[in-house]
């Protein structure tokens, strides 16, 4: 009985993943957004389409995506992009990763979902007008690319 008390704590405290926790990360993502904007000349936030269900890992369950450029803000035409890219969130489970991003799509090769992201050729070795791709995929609970760690 003290460990299901020890666990139901551990849960309450957010120290442990719950089923809700994907939800309170992209919850996290919009609520910032919309404070930021909010605290730029009292401006209006919009969601548009920014979350998108999608299956990541090929486990057969949705995670889900956030793609900041979906998002506008009534004050601010550029608050959530730069000429680098938006940020594009991934979640997967309990974790999440940030990805400066020109666009994204999902590929698959050999029944193995991969998340292509469009990126700004400065993380390429190139000029920022130039576009490159980084390939994603996840295992094991963990992300992979060949790419430096996401920010």
């Amino acid at each position: 009985m003290r460990m299901l008390h020890l666990f139901a704590g551990l849960l309450t405290l957010g120290l442990l993943p719950g089923p809700g926790h994907a939800a309170d990360l992209v919850s996290q993502i919009v609520n910032n957004a919309e404070n930021t904007c909010a605290s730029f000349e009292n401006g209006e936030f919009a969601q548009g389409d920014a979350v998108t269900k999608i299956d990541l890992t090929g486990d057969g369950q949705a995670d889900t995506l956030v793609e900041e450029s979906r998002f506008s803000c009534s004050s601010a035409a550029s608050m959530y992009c730069g000429s680098g890219g938006c940020m594009l969130h991934a979640i997967v489970g309990d974790k999440s990763w940030r990805f400066q991003a020109e666009g994204w799509r999902m590929i698959e090769w050999d029944g193995r979902p991969i998340l292509l992201i469009a990126r700004d050729g400065g993380w390429c070795g190139g000029a920022g007008a130039q576009l490159c791709y980084e390939a994603v995929t996840w295992s094991n609970g963990d992300m992979l690319t060949v790419m430096p760690p996401p920010q």
